[in-house]
């Protein structure tokens, strides 16, 4: 971009050293790409030799302004602007996903009590299968009591006590879900058991497996304090 140079009052002072000098404001307008502007008034002042610097007809000469139109990279654009046009960052949440810090309000189970940093890391995993699977985010409370419940937020804990392991198909992950139902459940590409104890897709055929066997009353009973195993 050309550079212009602006003369501020004071150069006009200065202009006695030199004899019969003239002086143009704002030069060149016309040959920038603002040429559709109105050009500035362009003042030539003669003020013969030093020793006829009369200063009372500089006082008295109107100096012509430039629009600032004319010089609009000084226009910032406004913070509201700058924002609106940044894209927020996305989180992206998959198979892959391990803890993180829930950023959002404190985290309380069905009895009002804080839930612990253990069971809170996959809150950001379960609110992404939630939003997935189109169940609301108000039943995230009960769903992390349950995980509590079940594996204390262990991703993986196995239950080798029960009548699931003793039928050889022990509990296992976050939400305690068996092989067969995990399979039947799975997210599509993830039937693989190697995927059971997986945090995402542990998360995912699990509240499957619960909206499709049970329904929202379910996650409704969660958010009462009914967390039982299901």
């Amino acid at each position: 971009m050309r550079n212009h140079a602006t003369l501020p009052v004071a150069a006009l002072i200065a202009v006695g050293v030199g004899a019969g000098a003239a002086i143009s404001t704002a030069p060149g307008l016309a040959e920038t790409s603002y040429a559709a502007e109105p050009t500035a008034t362009q003042t030539s002042l003669n003020v013969g030799t030093a020793d006829e610097f009369d200063l009372a007809a500089v006082r008295s000469t109107p100096i012509p302004l430039i629009s600032a139109s004319l010089v609009p990279s000084l226009a910032l654009p406004s913070a509201t602007a700058t924002a609106a046009e940044t894209p927020a960052p996305t989180v992206v949440i998959d198979e892959n996903s391990g803890p993180s810090r829930w950023k959002g309000k404190t985290l309380r189970g069905p009895d009002g009590s804080k839930l612990p940093p253990e069971v809170t890391r996959w809150a950001n995993i379960v609110v992404a299968v939630m939003d997935e699977q189109k169940i609301p985010r108000k039943y995230l409370p009960g769903i992390l009591a349950q995980i509590k419940q079940e594996s204390t937020g262990n991703p993986k804990a196995v239950n080798n006590y029960d009548s699931n392991a003793a039928a050889g198909t022990p509990s296992k992950g976050l939400l305690q879900v068996i092989a067969p139902t995990y399979q039947t459940n799975a997210k599509p590409g993830f039937k693989n058991l190697r995927y059971q104890t997986v945090p995402y897709t542990n998360i995912w055929a699990s509240l499957r497996y619960v909206k499709k066997a049970y329904g929202m009353d379910k996650f409704q009973s969660w958010n009462q304090g009914a967390n039982h195993s299901y």
